[in-house]
C-alpha cells in the first residue's frame, strides 16, 4: 500500500499528497515509468560517454562548463569548495530568487562498502542537472571535499561526519559569501537526498532563507542508518533532532517508491516540524524521474512561495 492520501483529481490531472498538496501529477501508467526509467538511464550513460575518461569530479566540472556555468573556487574555513555559478542576466530585473542546488552523498564507501571511498564524488550529478533543467538565477554548491578535495580533508568528512557541524558551518559561509556577492538576499535552498539532510541544516544557520526545497532526502539520521543497517553517522547533525526553530516554508519531495528514504524515516521529522510540507510524488523513486519532472515541479514551489 502507497503511503498516500487517496489522489485528488484537478482540471483532468492527478496528484497524491501528504500535507499541504500542490504537485500536479499525469495519471500513474506502466509505459510511462518504463519510459521514464529509460529515460533516466539513457541520460545517464550519455552523459558518462560525452564526459570521456577522468574523475567523476572532472566530469561534473565538464557538464557545467559546457552548459555556460562560472566555476569558483570559494575558501570556507576550514575547508575550500567548488561552487558554479549561473547568476542572473546584467541587463535583466532583480530576480526575486537565488536557487542553491547541493548534491547529494555520492559515494562515501568503497565497492566493498569496508573502506572509505578514495574520491566520494557521485558519477551521477542528479543536482547539478536539475539545476540545468531550468533557466533561473542559481548556484550548484560542491559539498566539501567532493570533486576537488583540499588538505584538511578525512575520510570521516564523508563517511560518518558527512553531514557534521564544520561542513555545515563551511556550506553556509560559502552559501553566504555568494550571496553577497552576486547581489541577492533572498535564497531558495535545494538539496538532493544527503544534500537535503545538509539544506535542512544550513538553512538553520543562514539569514534571508525565503525556502528549502528537498528531494529524497534522509531528514532522520538515525532512524536512516538504523533502518539500513548502517554504522551510526556519529559525527554528523541530524535534522530530526534539532533544537532550532524553522521560520521558512520546507517542501519535501519524495517518490512513492523510494527504497533508499522510505517514509517510515522520516517520520519524526515531520513530528518535529508539523508545518514541514511533505510532496508524495508516484511514480517516482529515489532516482528517477526527478531530472524530467524537476520544471514543473520547481514551478509549482516557486508559485506557491509568491
Amino acid at each position: 500500500m502507497r503511503s498516500v492520501i487517496d489522489p485528488v483529481v484537478n482540471s483532468g490531472r492527478q496528484y497524491f499528497v501528504m500535507r499541504d498538496p500542490i504537485v500536479p501529477r499525469q495519471p500513474p501508467a506502466r509505459s510511462r515509468r518504463v519510459a521514464a526509467i529509460l529515460l533516466c538511464a539513457g541520460q545517464f550513460c550519455a552523459g558518462l560517454a560525452l564526459s570521456g575518461c577522468g574523475t567523476n569530479g572532472h566530469r561534473i566540472d565538464r557538464i557545467a562548463v559546457q552548459a555556460g556555468l562560472q566555476k569558483q573556487r570559494v575558501a570556507a574555513t576550514p575547508y575550500s569548495l567548488i561552487v558554479y555559478e549561473r547568476p542572473a542576466a546584467p541587463a535583466g530585473p532583480k530576480p526575486q530568487h537565488l536557487l542553491v542546488y547541493i548534491e547529494g552523498d555520492g559515494l562515501p564507501w568503497g565497492s566493498s562498502g569496508m573502506k572509505p571511498a578514495a574520491d566520494p564524488t557521485t558519477g551521477n550529478p542528479l543536482a547539478l542537472r536539475m539545476m540545468l533543467g531550468t533557466a533561473d538565477p542559481a548556484i550548484y554548491v560542491a559539498r566539501p571535499c567532493y570533486q576537488e578535495p583540499d588538505v584538511h580533508c578525512t575520510p570521516d568528512d564523508w563517511t560518518g561526519g558527512r553531514y557534521a557541524q564544520q561542513i555545515v558551518d563551511s556550506m553556509a559561509d560559502a552559501i553566504a559569501g555568494e550571496s553577497r556577492k552576486l547581489g541577492t538576499d533572498d535564497l531558495v535552498l535545494i538539496g538532493y537526498s544527503g544534500g537535503g539532510t545538509l539544506a535542512v541544516l544550513i538553512a538553520e544557520r543562514l539569514t534571508h532563507v525565503s525556502a528549502v526545497i528537498t528531494i529524497g532526502a534522509n531528514l532522520d539520521v538515525a532512524a536512516w542508518a538504523s533502518h539500513h543497517r548502517y554504522l551510526p553517522l556519529a559525527a554528523s547533525l541530524n535534522p530530526a533532532l534539532s533544537d532550532r526553530s524553522h521560520s521558512w516554508p520546507e517542501f519535501h519531495f519524495a517518490g512513492a517508491d523510494d527504497a533508499v528514504v522510505p517514509a517510515t524515516t522520516v517520520e519524526h521529522y515531520f513530528q518535529r516540524y508539523p508545518a514541514a510540507r511533505r510532496i508524495v510524488v508516484d511514480p517516482a523513486d529515489h532516482v528517477c524521474c526527478w531530472e524530467a519532472d524537476w520544471p514543473a515541479l520547481l514551478s509549482d514551489v516557486l508559485k506557491a512561495l509568491e
